[in-house]
């Protein structure tokens, strides 16, 4: 066995396959392909509600079956839950956990804290849209019961293993393969913003995908071909598996539940390969089995942030669907009477049927594909070759323009491969191995004892005793003939162990043969699981949260209604102060100002007499070494924070508020608050007040705050341009530097403006943080004007402004209007006009609006 695997079996656990399936056909690939587990989701409540899905009448057979193959299955649940969704919700909880699936995974807060009120043995699952890079993130999704963490995709296998060294106690689960989301999972909201379709509840339009031009401070910078710049290719982690096995990683998952039975069946015999490889027990996988699985479907293929950061590599720009695999480069079109074909020069085996793609230019302009009619070399016809010069022609429906030469060409299908995954998919139908121990003596029944290797046990006894044989006795061939014959069942003879007192014993064929059928019947029986249940429901789960909220005060102290401004630069912050705020928020760029800076702004409040709090804003993501930023900042000893991460938010909870630490602490957007159970959790960790999560509608914020304690306690984000982005993949370094991090690109965020233009023409900003992670923020800031007549009418005193790029003066005219507005001196159309003209933007509801 190699190092890793020795290391891998030190933890006490076999890294286990995780395969995706989105239909039946594809659980049952997975199932054939050798996944230890599988992943699915039921309608609704689950991250990728464009898949076919599963039913909950379904649930039982289904993981019946699996577990007779010695499948796991996990249901995903990683939707943030409405207020109004709890009934539905606790019911797909109970039949979820009546079914006997092997866990769930979630994403709320709420979800977690109710599914273990629920279902107290149903394991718990996090999300990566829990966003945990830390090891205080993990801790904290364990003190809700998480057993398992599925880490955030943005972290490296060094950064893995930090943290599984610093929290061994929990499970970790590692994407290794499929589609890379440019944003943390759980911290972008373009498509709520943008189109109303919410990334956090299964329903991204996927704007990642879509063509952008780079606005470089006010000037459109050409880029050449590029222009998906917000794409990057898909995560193919094959060599990075035995790092992952040595650092004791519990699964390796598979993305991909909208992909169809060739591809996960491809991609599971894959990592199947490569974790027995690491494992010593066998070679690496062939170069044709990665070929493989990367004909069924990849955008580019690579390590994403496994192997560390690399802003050159992670995103190509030039594309943004499947390519499979690159095959050579186009030279010229050649006319031959009505036929237009295409000599290309393969780096690859091509042939007749195979789908070929050359490449377009900006967004895909001219590109041309289609299936292969024939393929010419040296001026013959051949069904197939291994490579070089040849013309091929794409058939008559397809029109072929004029292409520059030098385009990439792509083979986007492979018959061949895919038959082959099918044959060996189909040929080798997933069976469990059994080990058998077959024992008696003379005189007494035969008993055979069965257990597969989840854990089940069988025995079963003849009917008769054993008797000395007249010619052949029990021996090992006749035994594993009949007794290891399981046929089309779900099981396969492993090992037999045979303990008789003698080799010449005899029962006849037929009861050996119904011994194999009473094993497997017993077997079939254990396989069928299942969780009990409480009567808990949300109802009740609030009501035992709510007596154990800390009684701090969130609200400003008057009872009146203030507006807080997070500020992004200095001339920002002081306009803020002279306009009268409630209170700032610093979120600098630059981590060495931000404490001469906090002294100039005290200086500034103080010097006008003044009482407003001056806050600290965190970066949203820590990863492992990032504590210092929180410990610098914290030092500054300013007058309150943010609580951005899940990490800061356990290190509040586990730490006791002194009277030498009273400062302010205001949980973020980021933790995605959107049910009271949710609210609750976050509050009793230490929180002065908490920020609702911007998936909520119209209706569904005030309906949230209905709640007097929760509207006391929240702050509300009246205007902001929308967060949508917020990524790892740094743009400035990307496309402005040829670095591959912060330490080789030269910081053009400090000298350069950039923005990303969309098809529409809009430009939303872009900026760095002091993790040199980059927001990109819409083009147009979002307000919640008219639900503050309600807002105000339940309580709610805290609200707050964000600004992004605001000059002095727009800063003091969005105060001045929102706090005409807020003092019942403007209604909402009034300053939504005003913000329209005087502003010099435009201003749209974004999120704040009722999807029917």
């Amino acid at each position: 066995m190699g190092q890793a695997g020795d290391r891998g079996l030190q933890r006490g656990r076999r890294t286990e396959v995780l395969a995706p399936a989105g239909t039946q056909e594809a659980l049952e690939a997975a199932v054939s392909a050798g996944a230890d587990a599988i992943y699915f989701g039921v309608h609704g409540f689950n991250a990728r509600d464009r898949a076919k899905n599963f039913t909950l009448a379904g649930l039982s057979a289904t993981f019946d079956h699996l577990h007779r193959h010695g499948v796991k299955g996990y249901i995903t649940l990683n939707t943030l839950v409405f207020e109004e969704e709890w009934p539905r919700f606790e019911e797909t909880v109970r039949a979820v956990a009546a079914a006997g699936a092997d866990a769930v995974i979630v994403q709320d807060l709420g979800v977690a804290r109710l599914v273990r009120e629920i279902a107290p043995t149903l394991p718990i699952h996090a999300s990566t849209q829990m966003t945990c890079t830390d090891a205080g993130s993990v801790q904290f999704a364990r003190s809700l019961g998480a057993s398992r963490v599925v880490l955030a995709r943005e972290l490296s296998v060094e950064e893995i293993g930090a943290i599984a060294a610093a929290v061994p106690e929990v499970e970790y689960e590692i994407f290794v393969h499929g589609a890379l989301c440019v944003a943390y999972s759980g911290q972008c909201l373009t498509s709520e913003a943008i189109g109303g379709r919410s990334a956090n509840r299964g329903a991204c339009a996927q704007a990642c995908r879509l063509p952008y031009e780079l606005v470089v401070d006010g000037e459109i910078q050409p880029l050449g071909d590029r222009a998906y710049l917000l794409s990057p290719q898909d995560l193919f982690a094959v060599d990075a598996v035995e790092a992952l096995v040595a650092h004791g990683v519990s699964s390796l998952k598979i993305e991909g539940r909208l992909k169809g039975p060739e591809y996960v069946a491809a991609t599971t015999r894959l990592y199947r390969q490569s974790v027995a490889a690491a494992y010593g027990e066998a070679a690496a996988p062939s170069e044709a089995a990665r070929e493989r699985a990367l004909a069924t479907y990849t955008r580019g293929s690579g390590l994403g942030f496994l192997h560390g950061i690399n802003h050159q590599t992670l995103v190509e720009g030039r594309h943004c669907d499947h390519r499979g695999l690159a095959a050579g480069t186009f030279e010229e079109v050649v006319a031959r009477g009505r036929k237009r074909l295409l000599r290309v020069t393969f780096t690859h085996a091509v042939g007749r049927g195979d789908g070929l793609l050359i490449e377009g230019g900006f967004a895909g302009a001219g590109e041309v594909g289609g299936r292969i009619w024939f393929v010419e070399q040296a001026g013959v016809d051949h069904p197939e070759i291994a490579g070089g010069e040849a013309l091929v022609w794409l058939g008559p429906d397809v029109e072929i323009p004029e292409i520059p030469a030098g385009r990439r060409a792509f083979l986007t299908a492979l018959p061949k491969a895919k038959d082959d995954v099918r044959t060996e998919n189909e040929g080798n139908a997933a069976r469990e191995p059994l080990t058998l121990l077959v024992e008696g003596e003379e005189g007494a029944p035969l008993t055979v004892h069965a257990r597969t290797d989840d854990g089940r046990i069988a025995t079963a006894t003849s009917t008769m005793p054993l008797a000395r044989a007249a010619t052949k006795g029990l021996d090992d061939a006749l035994l594993r003939d009949k007794l290891g014959g399981f046929g089309d069942t779900s099981y396969r003879l492993h090992s037999l162990v045979v303990n008789l007192s003698n080799t010449g014993l005899f029962v006849p064929v037929g009861e050996l043969k119904r011994l194999r059928r009473a094993l497997t019947e017993a077997l079939d029986r254990g396989a069928e699981r299942s969780h009990s249940t409480t009567d808990a429901t949300a109802a009740s789960v609030l009501a035992n949260l709510r007596p154990a909220l800390p009684g701090t005060s969130g609200g400003d102290g008057d009872g009146k209604p203030g507006l807080w401004v997070l500020a992004r630069n200095e001339a920002q912050a002081l306009a803020a102060i002279e306009a009268g705020a409630a209170g700032i928020y610093l979120d600098l760029l630059e981590l060495t100002g931000t404490g001469p800076l906090l002294r100039k702004l005290q200086h500034a409040r103080d010097s006008r007499g003044g009482s407003m709090p001056i806050a600290l804003a965190p970066p949203r993501i820590r990863k492992p070494g990032e504590e210092k930023i929180d410990k610098y900042l914290e030092d500054l000893k300013a007058d309150g924070y943010l609580v951005r991460g899940l990490g800061a938010l356990y290190e509040l909870g586990s730490s006791p508020r002194t009277d030498a630490n009273k400062s302010l602490r205001i949980g973020d957007f980021s933790l995605n608050v959107a049910n009271r159970i949710a609210a609750y959790e976050v509050l009793s960790r230490g929180l002065d007040a908490f920020v609702p999560s911007f998936d909520l509608d119209e209706e569904q914020l005030p309906a949230l705050l209905d709640d007097p304690e929760l509207a006391r306690r929240a702050e509300v984000v009246l205007h902001h341009p929308m967060p949508l982005f917020h990524n790892e993949h740094c743009l400035f370094a990307a496309l402005l530097s040829e670095g591959k991090d912060h330490r080789t690109c030269g910081r053009p965020c400090d000298h350069h403006t950039l923005a990303l233009k969309d098809r529409a023409g809009m430009e939303h900003p872009v900026a760095a943080d002091v993790g040199c992670r980059n927001t990109v923020f819409h083009g147009k800031s979002q307000s919640a004007a008219p639900l503050a007549a309600k807002l105000l009418a339940r309580g709610v005193t805290r609200f707050r402004i964000e600004l992004v790029r605001e000059d002095a003066a727009q800063v003091k005219q969005l105060l001045a209007s929102y706090t005409r507005l807020l003092n019942g001196e403007a209604d909402a159309t009034t300053v939504l006009r005003e913000l329209r003209t005087e502003g010099g933007y435009g201003v749209v509801r974004g999120s704040l609006r009722v999807l029917r």
